[in-house]
């Protein structure tokens, strides 16, 4: 399918933030569950499109930046209704076509010092039950996509985009077994159209070895292994901007 047929499906959630909200006027929709004041607020004149995007930021040693026990301010969807459905949420045999822009803040470079370097995790498919079965970071400097064992490379050097949106868009079919597939493309900053950069047929999008019967999408900043890597940087802000979810045939 292309990307303009794919578009004239039906939006099923669309999260553009421009009531000036962190809900962005829709109800049940979580902006963070970390209690520091500045965990999530919006920002005015910085936005991807129209005047207003959504900021959290992730302070490692500060226990008002943990949720679930760990440090992360991320917003999620997967209480909002719409009528019987839940747009916020995903589960086995769903089509959806995702969009998204992201810009890392004032993003502090990667030191190149050996051994490992902390995650930080700026979108989520998170399982219920589970873990993510995708998810969407940067380590070192580049922007990685993480799915089960594997892992391909969305960006190969984010320092460039520095304080620019970037756009990402996904299509999933939503399986348990190899009938499920994705694609995934960016478009940075400068670029006239979207890249594909990562795609897998014939591959098991919900992850069998979860529990959980279904997911929700989540974005922000989940810091999960910063404390383990010495000289990990403190501080980290992320703006998310024009989320939406579409359903496909």
């Amino acid at each position: 399918m292309t990307a303009s047929a794919a578009f004239a499906q039906t939006t099923r959630l669309n999260i553009d933030y421009e009531t000036g909200t962190t809900d962005s006027g829709i109800f049940r929709l979580v902006a963070t569950e970390a209690p520091a004041a500045d965990a999530a607020y919006i920002v005015d004149g910085e936005a991807r499109s129209g005047r207003y995007a959504l900021a959290h930021k992730v302070t490692w040693t500060d226990p008002g930046y943990v949720s679930f026990g760990a440090p992360r301010s991320e917003a999620h969807a997967s209480s909002v209704r719409d009528g019987a459905l839940k747009p916020g949420q995903y589960a086995p045999g769903q089509h959806r076509l995702y969009t998204f822009s992201v810009m890392l803040k004032d993003w502090e470079d990667w030191n190149g010092a050996p051994g490992p370097a902390p995650v930080d995790i700026v979108w989520q498919f998170k399982h219920f039950n589970g873990g993510p079965d995708f998810y969407v970071g940067v380590r070192r400097n580049q922007m990685i996509l993480r799915y089960g064992e594997k892992q391909a490379v969305l960006i190969d050097d984010v320092r460039p985009y520095d304080n620019r949106w970037l756009d990402f868009r996904f299509e999933i079919y939503w399986a348990k077994d190899d009938s499920g597939y994705y694609t995934a493309e960016v478009k940075r900053d400068g670029d006239a159209d979207y890249t594909l950069k990562a795609a897998e047929a014939a591959y098991p999008t919900f992850d069998p070895a979860y529990a959980g019967t279904a997911g929700t999408i989540q974005w922000g900043l989940y810091r999960p292994d910063a404390a383990k890597v010495p000289g990990a940087t403190p501080t980290r802000i992320v703006l998310h901007d024009d989320i939406r979810v579409i359903e496909l045939p």
